[in-house]
């Protein structure tokens, strides 16, 4: 079934496979983020809109990837195209310096986030991940980090630790020898297991970071009692809790994971919905912690350059535009996008087992995965979810879904307001004709 339909798959897209073979003579792999490789080659998306992709061979898919999770209101918001096109005609679009919209951006994030007393901008996700445990190191004076198997913070050097099976160390090469000595595996949901990578840390234990919902891992739950044994236990410790709340906040709700479980960590790392769609990443936290990184006094103790793109303009627009929709409509928005987050896994799982498929979907809000286990699996474990997965059926479920018009990552992906429920029924009707290709 699998070659039957890669071939008509390839045979559909003939524009993306020559352009897919230009890509590959110019760049490794053809790509530039490993996850976009979509096998036998990935299809070329043309434009985007509402909850659709349209791809330049001229089919048109519904998309739960959104943007790696960013879209939240739909693709090609038009608040937030008529604010940065706006903003582009008048003022231009990179300065290089401060402008106020960073300053209105910040305010509101504190506003909206309940760890957040002061905020430090950068450009993306896997550099707040990377200067939050800087931070913590050097608050604390401490240099070991706890890290969850399983979770994902970006390929900084830092944090390129268990995140795939059999969660054994460095997930690269080219890192510095020896360098994940300073950081130790966790195991999510279990508290024990957690205490006993506690005790192994020592006296010289920095902070623990986590996805509250580890996203990569497979958007596994937490329990609330987890979440909030963790954050007693290192403080009792004097060392820091650090949510990336890079996928959640936001998007769970309006204060993020945080607000959602209601457990307040001492840092958090922000991204995707933060920027609108435009590339942005923050920490946020208390202002004696991030105050480490203040340098108009001199050089500051912890170096955070931010990048040359560090509040670029056009995302602090669309970031602004996004977040202060979020925060008008919050009443009746999140509990919407938690309702159909609920249905679409409800009756994802029960088209699976009706078709006789051993398939287990997770998630929170509006936030999905589905997975293809081999057997008996501990769906509170990021680390079983992924060492039991059967990733060829998961690759051919994906190319199925594709054929009938519905584009996911991970199996799943996100929900966004756009996915009304003439889409998600659309959906319902393409899971159905693709989980008939997995019986055969």
């Amino acid at each position: 079934m699998r070659e039957r339909a890669e071939y008509r798959y390839a045979r559909e897209r003939p524009a993306s496979r020559v352009l897919y073979e230009k890509a590959c003579r110019a760049m490794p792999g053809g790509i530039s983020h490993n996850i976009r490789h979509v096998r036998p080659f990935p299809f070329y998306v043309q434009r985007a809109e509402g909850p659709y992709i349209f791809d330049i061979d001229g089919h048109r898919y519904i998309d739960f990837w959104m943007g790696h999770y960013t879209q939240i209101l739909g693709h090609a918001f038009p608040p937030v195209i008529e604010a940065v096109t706006k903003f582009i005609s008048q003022r231009g679009y990179h300065f290089g310096l401060v402008h106020r919209e960073e300053v209105e951006l910040a305010q509101l994030v504190i506003e909206l986030v309940p760890c957040a007393e002061s905020v430090r901008f950068c450009s993306s996700g896997t550099e707040a991940g990377m200067y939050a445990t800087r931070l913590a190191r050097a608050y604390t004076g401490r240099r070991k980090i706890l890290k969850v198997m399983g979770g994902w913070h970006g390929a900084s050097t830092d944090l390129t630790f268990y995140i795939h099976p059999p969660f054994n160390g460095m997930d690269s090469l080219g890192l510095p020898f020896n360098e994940e000595a300073p950081v130790i595996p966790v195991p999510f949901n279990d508290m024990e297991g957690t205490l006993r990578a506690m005790d192994r840390a020592g006296d010289d234990l920095a902070a623990l970071i986590m996805e509250p919902m580890v996203g990569a891992g497979g958007f596994v739950q937490p329990s609330r009692e987890y979440l909030q044994g963790i954050k007693e236990e290192i403080e009792r410790r004097g060392a820091l809790l650090i949510f990336d709340e890079v996928v959640t906040g936001f998007r769970l709700a309006l204060g993020g994971a945080q607000e959602y479980w209601g457990v307040t960590p001492h840092l958090a790392t922000l991204g995707k919905v933060l920027g609108g769609g435009f590339p942005l990443g923050a920490v946020v936290g208390p202002r004696d912690i991030l105050a480490l990184s203040d340098g108009t006094k001199g050089n500051p103790p912890v170096l955070i350059g931010g990048g040359t793109f560090s509040c670029y303009p056009l995302s602090m627009v669309a970031g602004l535009k996004v977040l202060n929709y979020l925060k008008e409509n919050a009443s009746w928005l999140y509990p919407l996008l938690e309702e159909r987050g609920k249905r679409v896994r409800a009756i994802t799982e029960h088209i699976l087992l009706a078709h006789g498929i051993n398939g287990v979907v997770t998630g929170t809000g509006s936030l999905f995965a589905v997975h293809f286990p081999k057997g008996e699996v501990n769906v509170s474990s990021p680390a079983s979810l992924a060492q039991n997965e059967d990733n060829e059926k998961g690759h051919l479920f994906r190319l199925l879904l594709l054929n009938a018009g519905v584009f996911v990552v991970h199996g799943g992906g996100s929900i966004s307001l756009r996915h009304d429920e003439r889409v998600l029924d659309r959906y319902f009707e393409a899971l159905s004709q693709a989980v008939q290709g997995l019986t055969r």
